[in-house]
């Protein structure tokens, strides 16, 4: 088949575009380097807690010591798998803030203000609230939906947290994004819904497309400074895949930086030290890697939480619910409530956000881990860091992973910000009716800490809560690797479209904006 487009990568960016560009009458070849699954265990909502750490379906990254942390190392999570990240992560569906995409477009980018994105945003997705505002949709292929399945423990904790001053909102992806409210998901009826199985899978019988998994591309190939194919490993042989009117990285804030320098499109110092010939002066690929720092916050409780789901006979039942009724602790999402506050009244923005886990969730440095005890887990983060991390090559070698530097911690705002959501962590915690179902926190400092003991904690405990951007920052300075129309600066019949674009980061979970970057990308890209 001859194609008109290449899309590298089928995940939460690369699985709607290719839809879209199908949609248009393109012939599309979409590169996963994952494998397909014979037994589908990402449907499972629950399955993260295998999926995650796990190489058959995650990259397994590993950072460098992060200096503004103690020297910490971490797996950060990256899907490897058809439905990317959208695959593996905790299905937590949240637009961001109009504020985000506005201060996006006064960045530069002409075309992402907020009134540019909401009709990709509406166009996208089929919510199980889609109300008549103007804001929500109800005829895409992404299902959003609602919990099937609520803690008690949620509701004691939502009604805390309104007691100590936040607002109740009854749809985070609606008109307002401040306030506290029951999380949305990507799933339907209980089950998964990864991009790959919203856009991609319903459209595998399209003569137009090619779907091909277990295939690493190795470079981009570019001729008198255009894009017209790639080379990739598969199944141990290399091979070439050309198109007539171009390439599209799709690979992800890790990936798809790593693809361009690659293909000589990076600094050309960083370049020339593993031997790449430059082609095109961007050295700022892979740089502006911008995260969401924050804490998990482990409450021990005297009354029962989702933890005793993971005992072997209470899990077997738990698994029995969601497989024969698609119900229960298995078939939702893992935050039951996400919260947006400003930590300061006088902010404009909302600055921290929060989730709640009715189960203990244990982080070790390759997986995730779910305690037998009474536990829950209060996440706190800070939406628009400061701090500011890159990546680096290794070799040149397409198989050895990039070295990712977080520095999560590097700006003294940060670390001020933290302080603050620890403030409100200990202010919902002592309200009732939370208050009196709550043991103690295991690890947080308790109240009348020296401010030298908070920070000391925060060096120690701080972690990413895996929403890396900015890798391939979108701009219409010199200095952007990719224009707003999603071109990469300097060669023709090349655009990037993931989170990698982000120029500044978002109030909030980035799966749903990924998705609707993809989406949008397919109009930048063929009209």
């Amino acid at each position: 088949m001859d194609f008109d487009y290449i899309v590298i990568g089928s995940g939460s960016a690369g699985s709607p575009l290719t839809a879209r560009l199908l949609e248009k009458g393109m012939k599309v070849l979409l590169i996963e380097a994952g494998k397909r699954e014979r037994i589908p265990i990402t449907r499972l909502p629950a399955a993260l807690i295998h999926t995650v750490g796990n190489s058959r379906y995650d990259w397994c990254y590993k950072t460098e010591p992060d200096p503004t942390r103690n020297g910490l190392t971490e797996a950060w999570p990256r899907g490897k798998v058809p439905g990317g990240s959208s695959a593996i992560n905790g299905m937590i569906f949240i637009r961001g803030a109009k504020q985000d995409y506005d201060a996006w477009e006064k960045l530069g980018n002409p075309g992402w203000g907020w009134n540019d994105v909401l009709p990709y945003f509406r166009r996208m997705e089929t919510a199980d609230n889609d109300k008549d505002n103007g804001v929500r949709g109800g005829m895409g292929p992404q299902r959003v939906s609602a919990l099937r399945w609520k803690h008690p423990v949620s509701e004691t904790f939502l009604k805390s947290f309104l007691a100590a001053g936040a607002t109740f909102n009854d749809d985070m992806n609606g008109v307002s994004h401040e306030g506290v409210a029951w999380n949305q998901g990507s799933t339907r009826n209980g089950v998964r819904a990864s991009s790959y199985d919203s856009f991609v899978r319903p459209k595998l019988g399209n003569p137009n497309l090619r779907f091909v998994d277990d295939t690493l591309v190795e470079r981009v190939i570019i001729v008198d400074r255009r894009a017209t194919g790639v080379e990739a490993l598969q199944s141990g042989e290399r091979v070439t895949f050309s198109a007539r009117r171009g390439v599209v990285l799709s690979a992800g804030s890790i990936n798809s930086p790593q693809l361009l320098m690659l293909s000589g499109i990076g600094d050309p110092a960083e370049l020339k030290k593993h031997g790449i010939v430059t082609v095109v002066d961007s050295p700022e690929v892979g740089k502006n890697l911008l995260e969401h720092p924050g804490l998990y916050a482990l409450a021990e409780m005297k009354v029962p939480t989702a933890n005793r789901m993971a005992r072997p006979l209470r899990g077997a039942l738990a698994f029995g619910e969601w497989l024969f009724g698609r119900r229960g602790v298995m078939s939702v999402p893992t935050a039951q409530l996400i919260a947006f506050i400003k930590s300061r009244p006088e902010l404009e923005y909302t600055d921290l956000q929060f989730h709640l886990f009715p189960f203990g969730l244990a982080q070790t440095k390759t997986k995730l881990k779910v305690p037998k005890a009474d536990l829950v887990t209060i996440l706190m983060n800070i939406n628009h860091s400061k701090s500011v991390g890159h990546l680096e090559l290794r070799s040149a070698d397409p198989r050895e992973k990039v070295a990712i530097f977080p520095r999560l911690l590097d700006h003294p705002d940060d670390v001020e910000t933290l302080l603050r959501g620890i403030e409100w962590i200990r202010r919902i915690c002592v309200q009732p009716p939370f208050s009196k179902d709550m043991l103690r926190f295991l690890d947080l400092p308790p109240e009348g800490s020296s401010r030298e003991e908070e920070i000391a904690y925060l060096r120690r405990t701080t972690v990413p809560f895996f929403h890396p951007v900015g890798t391939c920052r979108m701009g219409s300075d010199d200095k952007a690797v990719v224009r707003p129309d999603l071109k990469v600066r300097g060669v023709e019949g090349l655009w990037v479209a993931d989170a990698s674009i982000m120029p500044r980061h978002i109030s909030g979970n980035t799966n749903a904006t990924a998705i609707m970057i993809g989406d949008k990308a397919s109009d930048l890209i063929h009209a």
